[in-house]
């Protein structure tokens, strides 16, 4: 081949890859990363809410950072944190570098963000966009609905009465990709749920301030439930 028509092949390569769409847009990308990440999650204990336990629902290399605030509402169990709190400026990325000293995983109290209530009352799990969602809790799923979240936000959240904690029930939302189902029974740490969804393109995440990245996270709460015992 001359050195001309050489030239002539490469140019013809560089303006058809030039002409056609991305090689990894971000529907790819996030689709990979729950092909790749296939690891479950340490069992580690996040926080206590009574007598349920919340475990780590992401596998850990994942994580971007822990951070609890208030929420509104009267039904809310407070959540108690377990590790340390560590202070936002010698924060690392990644759960590994979160833990202090072997004492557990490390957490933020975030700001209240105009929200009233106790600290604790609902735990945000940082995690890029597209990872593996796995339940908190071993129970059954007792819900699953899709809504906007501010009335702008595409959302799903899933709903789940921890074993032999009728009065409870454990609430994950900002989850994409679905695969649970109502009735279904769930073990924490195993059972899939789905991924985590990309929320920063719709709003500004407070995590985010905590983290080096947009924010994106699993929203859990733990509410009680009170039955009517009349007959």
């Amino acid at each position: 081949m001359t050195t001309l028509a050489l030239v002539a092949s490469v140019f013809t390569i560089l303006s058809s890859r030039a002409s056609s769409s991305p090689l990894l847009d971000e529907e790819t990308v996030s689709a990979s990363r729950v092909v790749a990440t296939t690891k479950l999650p340490e069992a580690l204990k996040l926080a206590n809410a009574g007598d349920v336990q919340l475990m780590l629902p992401v596998y850990q290399d994942e994580v971007t950072a822990v951070g609890y605030h208030p929420v509104n509402s009267d039904d809310i169990v407070n959540l108690e944190p377990q590790g340390t709190r560590i202070n936002g400026t010698v924060f690392e990325k990644g759960m590994g570098q979160a833990i202090a000293g072997g004492d557990g995983p490390g957490y933020f109290i975030m700001d209240d963000s105009g929200e009233f209530g106790v600290s604790t009352q609902a735990m945000d799990v940082g995690a890029p966009a597209g990872t593996v969602v796995y339940a908190p809790v071993d129970g059954k799923v007792e819900g699953v609905r899709s809504y906007d979240l501010r009335g702008q936000c595409p959302d799903t959240e899933v709903r789940i009465t921890p074993k032999d904690q009728a009065n409870f029930m454990v609430v994950i939302t900002h989850i994409d990709n679905n695969v649970a189902s109502l009735g279904q029974p769930v073990k924490a740490g195993v059972t899939r749920l789905g991924t985590v969804r990309k929320m920063d393109s719709c709003y500004v995440q407070q995590l985010g301030d905590y983290t080096y990245d947009e924010g994106n996270h699993l929203h859990l709460q733990v509410e009680r439930l009170l039955f009517d015992s009349t007959p």
